[in-house]
Order: structure tokens, then sequence, then C-alpha cells
């Protein structure tokens, strides 16, 4: 499956050029790119009730991930990918250790899924379009077999709101700097 940006190769294709499953949001914000760009780390954890609900669902209240998954790539100010080698469908995943992205590229042991999450802006006029994709590679037609009924379930239990969320939550805080910025000196 190839990039819908342009043409061009995004470090997301680079990773995990080949998946299983997929899902992808979009939006456009009223912001240049590095404005998005940073407003990325400044995000209020208040601006995301849903996924902090979810995410402690999931671990059932255990020691959260603060930061998800390990960034395997960035391009600052146009992609992010952070992934994960595991088997998500255990009530408490394994984790496989991934040092670096050609660890994870190269990851082929059956029984596990291989996840990938981009967030890709890119400039639309004077705003920004942010991209939030996530994929998921299988290892082997087991772990196809496992991992199947997990994603439907969280595609209906809220990955999709955590995506739409954090898309809501990164244009309310770029867009409030973008107009806090632009506001004359003497208002």
């Amino acid at each position: 499956m190839s990039s819908e940006t342009s043409g061009s190769v995004t470090l997301l294709d680079e990773l995990l050029p080949e998946y299983a499953f997929r899902s992808r949001y979009s939006r456009t914000i009223a912001a240049d790119p590095p404005t998005v760009w940073a407003s990325l780390d400044e995000i209020p954890r208040w601006r995301l009730p849903v996924t902090g609900l979810l995410m402690g669902v999931r671990t059932l209240g255990a020691k959260r991930l603060r930061s998800g998954p390990p960034t395997l790539a960035t391009v600052d100010g146009v992609e992010q990918v952070r992934g994960a080698v595991a088997k998500f469908w255990r009530l408490k995943p394994a984790v496989a250790p991934i040092p670096n992205p050609a660890a994870f590229t190269g990851f082929t042991e059956p029984g596990w899924a291989k996840a990938a999450m981009s967030v890709r802006l890119t400039a639309r006029g004077s705003g920004t379009e942010v991209v939030v994709e996530t994929r998921v590679q299988p290892t082997s037609s087991e772990a196809r077999r496992r991992f199947a009924p997990y994603w439907w379930l969280i595609k209906l239990g809220g990955a999709g709101l955590i995506r739409l969320e954090l898309l809501s939550a990164l244009a309310w805080t770029a867009e409030r700097k973008t107009r806090t910025c632009n506001k004359p000196a003497n208002a």
C-alpha cells in the first residue's frame, strides 16, 4: 500500500509498508506547521479525558505508560512514528524489546504484532493538515487470528475516540497559541 501524501514516501511507509490493519484520521488546523508541531508537546492533560479513562481501563489502573510506545523515527516538524511489537490481545500484553528502528522493521518472530502510529503534518494554505495513522502487521497467521478480535474491540471501544480527541485537543492548543501570538499588542 502506498503513501497518500503527494506520492512521497513517509516514515510510516518506510517502517511498516505492509499491514493487515489500519486506521487513519485527519483534521485541518488553523495554524502553521511549526505551531502545530510545537503544540504536540503542550496539549493539557485535561483536554484528553477520554484517553485518560480508556488507558486507565486498559491498564486496569496499573502504572500507565506516560509517553506511549517508543519513538521509532522523527522528521522534526513533519512526522513522528512511534511503535511497538507486542501481543496486544493479552490482558497484560507481552512486549518485545525493540532497541532501534532496524530491529522493528526486521522483527519476524511468529506470534507477535508490529504496530506503528504516525502523526504527520502537511501545510494546507494558512493551516496544517494533521494525519494520525495507525498500522498493524501480525508476524504470523496465528497472530493475525488472535489480533483481529482485539482490533475490532478497540476500534469499537475507543481507539478511534482517542485519535479524534487527540486531533481536537491539538487543534485547540495550536489555534489558541496562534490567536495569542497574533493578538495586537494594545489589545
